[in-house]
This record gives structure tokens, C-alpha cells and sequence, in this order.
């Protein structure tokens, strides 16, 4: 959502439950940043997303996410190391599309943003990668194009009920009269099904589904912070998810410092590290 300078970025991760997202600091050739990592089990769930940084904010100002889209005719893709050189190298949202023009970028919707004000949403999928520039001072996606004419996997929308929690976020984002970190979170806590049957995912923006759910949230400034939240964003389980991380209900801030190093901020279980310590904010 577009503050007084410049966009913030907010945004749920949603993944199999047996994956776990760990908040890293790293120092690059030209910018260092904080990302989310994806990590999963060794011979658990394959997952094209794995090991890859999702989301993150760099020294310069450049901040993404990412939502996973499936392609009908889903190729395997290699490891997802582009998004570690982006931010590493670029500084703005131009600089960063470079990145993703290249034959292995992972199919979905990127929203970038930098600090001088600049943000794109960036749908990827069928060997294209369309560029959509806000129209309004709010932006929304979920795990289905908007830009692209192709269609994803056949049955993953109605699955994902990602057509349901897209116009529940841009109805949401769209009711704020600003976008400070406190109300963006209550967006990410939403709750509002559209009816569907909650089966292997869930139908809202806090996603409590079986076997796939929120497993993070974070809110993303240029100013260099990430908001990081463990687990569910709305801090309860419902009973019905197959999870037993303990979600921390809050989100917390982390900063980036000169000279702050490189290492994980949180651990598997959702503790945070001594180096995550000197870097909350």
C-alpha cells in the first residue's frame, strides 16, 4: 500500500505446514538485506519455492514478496538463486525486473518497491513477464494472475480461494486511510471465508488450512525494517491444522544495521537468535 513516501509491502506466507520460514541478515557485494528463506525437511514436501528467499528488504531500499502461481504444464525449475543476487545488487524496482526476465524465474505475482517511491506487481508464467503498474493507491495479489491471460493448474484457484482472498485484500487495503505497519496488520489477521469447504488450504487471509497455512506474515518498509511473525498471524490455531509450531500473535520488527553481519534471526521453532536480538527494533 502507498504510505506518505513511498509503498509498503505486507503480505502472509502461506506453505505446507512441514516447511518452516527463517528470517536472515546478509552482507552482499553492494547492498546487505533481511529475507525469508524457505526451508524444507529433507525427503518431506517438494515444493518449487524451497531454499528460496520469498521476500526482503535491501540497504538501498528495494523491498519484494512473492506469491506462487502453477503454470498448467508445470516444468521443474532450478533452485530460485536470483532472488539472493537481486537483492544483493539492484537498488530499484527497474533494476530488480532485470532479475526476473530470465528463463528460470519460479511462475507467480512479485510486488516490488523501492525507496524512492517506485512499485510494480510482476506476473510471471508461459515464458512471460508482464509488468502491471498500480492504478490505484493500493495493491493486492494472491496465488492467480491478474495481468496474464493464461490460466494457472487447472482447480488451483477454487482449491486456494486465492480469487476470494484477492478481493478481500484490495477490499480491505482500499477501506485504510493509511498504511501504517498497525493496520496492515490487522489486514494480514483477516479472517472472512467465502464459503468454500476449508480443506488442504483455507479460504481467508490468515490461512488455517489442514495439511497448508500460515506459516509467517511480514510487513516490509524501504526504510530498511521488516515486521516478522511466526506462524499464524492472528497468534491461535483452530485445532483442525496439522501444525505444531506455537505462533508468536505479534509482529516484530528487525532492522537493518551497518556492519550487522550475516546469519539466521529465527530458528525452526520460531525463537529468535542472538543476532536476531541486536537487530530488533
Amino acid at each position: 500500500m502507498n504510505g506518505p513516501r513511498y509503498w509498503l509491502l505486507a503480505s502472509n506466507s502461506d506453505n505446507p505446514y512441514a516447511t518452516t520460514n527463517h528470517l536472515l541478515a546478509a552482507s552482499g557485494e553492494r547492498h546487505s538485506y533481511l529475507a525469508v528463506r524457505v526451508v524444507v525437511p529433507p525427503a518431506d514436501v517438494v515444493v518449487p519455492w524451497a531454499g528460496m528467499l520469498t521476500r526482503g528488504v535491501n540497504s538501498a531500499g528495494l523491498c519484494f514478496t512473492y506469491a506462487f502461481v502453477p503454470e498448467q504444464d508445470m516444468a521443474d525449475y532450478p533452485a530460485q538463486e536470483w532472488s539472493a543476487r537481486m537483492l544483493t545488487n539492484a537498488s530499484t524496482v527497474d533494476e530488480a525486473i532485470t532479475y526476473m526476465r530470465g528463463d528460470s524465474t519460479l511462475p507467480g505475482n512479485y510486488l516490488l518497491a523501492d525507496r524512492a517511491g517506485g512499485m510494480a506487481a510482476v506476473e510471471v508464467g508461459g515464458g512471460r513477464v508482464a509488468v502491471c503498474s498500480p492504478t490505484t493507491g493500493a495493491e493486492a495479489r494472491a496465488n492467480a494472475w491478474r495481468c496474464l491471460t493464461q490460466n494457472p493448474a487447472p482447480a488451483w484457484d477454487d482449491a486456494t480461494a486465492s480469487t476470494h482472498r484477492h478481493g478481500r485484500g484490495s477490499e480491505l487495503l482500499g477501506a485504510l486511510d493509511s498504511a501504517t505497519p498497525e493496520a496492515l496488520r490487522q489486514v494480514l489477521q483477516d479472517h472472512r471465508e467465502d464459503g468454500g469447504p476449508v480443506g488442504k488450504h483455507g479460504r481467508s487471509l490468515c490461512n488455517h488450512g489442514t495439511t497448508d497455512g500460515t506459516i509467517s506474515s511480514e510487513i516490509i518498509d524501504p526504510a530498511g525494517h521488516l515486521w516478522f511473525g511466526f506462524g499464524f498471524p492472528c497468534g491461535r490455531s483452530r485445532g483442525h491444522e496439522q501444525d505444531g509450531r506455537r505462533p508468536w500473535g505479534r509482529l516484530v520488527r528487525f532492522s537493518l544495521a551497518e556492519g550487522s553481519g550475516s546469519g539466521d534471526l529465527t530458528t525452526p521453532d520460531g525463537s529468535i537468535t542472538p543476532l536476531g536480538v541486536r537487530l530488533m527494533s
